[in-house]
């Protein structure tokens, strides 16, 4: 059970850490002449498909693994606050994963100040966890 944990937290920092840096990169990219954004994004395209999606699949199904082997209790509320935040976070990865594959084929129009948005987001979103993990969950 503790490879179990373990293994989770790793794939957990790898899809929080790379979902932090798309994104951030994805509002650099809007900076970026035409040219340049295309060939920005398709390098963004293959880190959110090679490193991105593989570790929030990891990081979900562990967790899952987790919670079916140890088993839980389903009326606690640090649960369900980190339940919530951890789908905040499956649903801010798909908009900034949706959106880096959009704009592979197109050039970004504007600033990108919507993608730091989602930056602060993801960031606020991980914080939420570790506040339901560390501070509410009960001692064992």
């Amino acid at each position: 059970m503790a490879i179990v944990k373990l293994l989770h937290v790793f794939a957990v920092f790898i899809w929080v850490g790379s979902l932090l840096t798309l994104s951030r990169l994805l509002a650099y990219q809007a900076k970026e002449p035409a040219d340049m954004q295309l060939k920005f994004g398709k390098i963004l395209k293959r880190m959110y498909v090679a490193v991105d999606l593989p570790s929030m699949i990891l990081t979900i199904a562990l967790g899952l693994t987790s919670i079916v082997v140890k088993g839980v209790n389903w009326k606690a509320p640090w649960l369900h606050m980190k339940l919530t935040f951890v789908f905040l976070l499956i649903v801010c990865d798909f908009f900034v994963g949706k959106k880096i594959i959009t704009h592979s084929k197109k050039p970004i129009q504007g600033r990108g100040r919507r993608f730091k948005v989602f930056h602060s987001l993801a960031g606020l979103f991980f914080i939420g966890i570790l506040i339901a993990i560390y501070i509410f969950k009960p001692a064992a």
